[in-house]
């Protein structure tokens, strides 16, 4: 059967057409005009959505910040800014403008008193994730718009209004432009607000595209040297609210692309049979890889080698920095999610299996006690020095947790720590604590608290986000 051309052509036409259900003129002003409106509803379910949001992003809570956004009434007034420019209809574009302005208004004030009141003030992931768009926010800003403006312009209206509130999440970033000033963060609240314009601009933008696809009528009629002047304003304001985004999402790229590159080396080098990886770090600052090894301790000179092969992932100018707890023999992965998963201190077991093996070497040294009389002697020495470090570790992480409510864990410990710049071994007490939100400033804190309490010399702090 052979088709014809017209008939392709007139299926694609049918399948794609914008005009097909589309509702009447007067039905989509009304409806956008409606939703523009600041009335008693809007703003009493306004200040609620505020709250809601402002709540979810403090506790962290997805569930809660995705119905705030869905009840939200900003949407409205946005599209109507749009339809006002399209339409030529000035009085609706500056009347919805003006709305939208004092809705923004109340958001971050209302939330600005929530993040000032709350005793709460740790800046969670959700709400972290307001403070750095980049280009792909662009992109749903642009998808949903068009999104949100199709289903408005329907006959029978659909879930695709809320589906666009989620997407493009406008309630969010108001609230966080509140906790930025209620912590007196300017890059948060700048980061925030320039979320919100991306989002409000190119939900207006795609408004003003398909109201002109759709032909609506006009309100008055612009010269052509007038249009010209509108479209290249627009053109200049999206270009200059693009560029941004798109500085932002290449340092994102890079960073992804540099922790593949460390995920790929770790895995092809560390590939020991008797040493397994416990833990890694990529400290893209100091542009460190920290890595922490457990089983038979491997030599200076194949850490060395290792940290040669960091140019052929991609890793240039990347310094390998390892830390080892030396078993005396062979571990497999299975042992080390066994140690790593259960209850006990790791550390403390570790350092255990040590003492009772220098036990073990001075009997067999005191056989012949005149020969080895200084080994003796150095082996001793070396256990007075483990049991003098000896400490209630658990007394430590219970009195950490109670400082630091964002720790649900701890482990503590002393290993071995090898660093080119430094010659031969240099032990060290390691710490692992188990938390989200454990900024640098209060590792540094815990770890001066850990020599304190017991007089390491030197202490270093990992942080295990599970």
């Amino acid at each position: 059967m052979k088709l014809d051309g017209s008939v392709v052509t007139s299926f694609f036409r049918d399948a794609f057409s914008l005009k097909a259900d589309c509702a009447s003129a007067e039905e989509i002003q009304n409806s956008i005009q409606s939703g523009a409106k600041i009335k008693g509803t809007n703003m009493c379910i306004l200040i609620l959505a505020i709250l809601i949001a402002s709540i979810g992003l403090n506790m962290n809570s997805t569930a809660v910040i995705i119905g705030a956004m869905l009840i939200s009434p900003l949407m409205g007034g946005i599209m109507a800014i749009g339809y006002g420019i399209a339409t030529n209809d000035l009085k609706t574009a500056k009347s919805a403008a003006f709305g939208l302005l004092f809705q923004v208004v109340i958001c971050i004030l209302t939330s600005t008193i929530y993040f000032t009141l709350t005793p709460i003030s740790t800046a969670h992931s959700e709400l972290l994730a307001r403070t750095s768009p980049s280009i792909w926010d662009v992109l749903i800003a642009i998808c949903g718009g068009l999104a949100g403006i199709i289903g408005v312009t329907r006959k029978e209206k659909t879930n695709v209004i809320p589906g666009v509130a989620i997407a493009t999440a406008l309630m969010p970033p108001l609230c966080t432009a509140g906790f930025g000033l209620a912590a007196h963060k300017l890059s948060y609240f700048l980061g925030a607000m320039y979320l919100f314009f991306i989002n409000s601009f190119f939900i207006c933008l795609t408004t003003v595209v398909i109201v002109k696809i759709l032909k609506l009528p006009c309100k008055t009629m612009l010269d052509k040297k007038a249009q010209n002047r509108l479209r290249i304003n627009i053109a200049v304001i999206a270009v200059v609210t693009v560029i941004p985004s798109i500085i932002l999402a290449y340092g994102i790229v890079k960073d992804a692309v540099t922790e593949r590159n460390v995920t790929n080396y770790l895995s092809e080098q560390f590939a020991f049979s008797d040493t397994q990886v416990v833990k890694s770090n990529l400290n893209q600052d100091k542009k460190t890889i920290e890595v922490a090894l457990i089983g038979k301790r491997v030599s200076d000179d194949v850490l060395q080698t290792l940290e040669k092969q960091l140019p052929k992932y991609g890793l240039d100018g990347m310094s390998l920095k390892v830390t080892q707890t030396d078993l005396g023999g062979a571990v497999t992965q299975d042992e080390v999610k066994e140690l790593l998963d259960s209850d006990e201190n790791i550390n403390v077991a570790l350092k255990d299996q040590e003492i009772n093996g220098l036990k073990n070497q001075i009997e067999e040294y005191q056989n012949n006690e005149k020969l080895y009389q200084n080994q003796i002697s150095e082996l001793k020495e070396k256990i007075e020095g483990y049991q003098k470090k000896e400490f209630n570790a658990e007394a430590l992480s219970k009195e950490l947790i109670a400082l630091y409510p964002e720790v649900t864990g701890c482990s503590v410990g002393f290993q071995n720590d090898w660093n080119k710049d430094a010659t031969g071994q240099q032990e060290i007490l390691a710490v692992t604590i188990k938390g989200r939100n454990i900024t640098t400033s209060k590792k540094n804190k815990i770890a001066d608290w850990f020599q304190v309490k017991t007089g390491a010399k030197t202490v270093k702090v990992y942080v295990n986000p599970k």
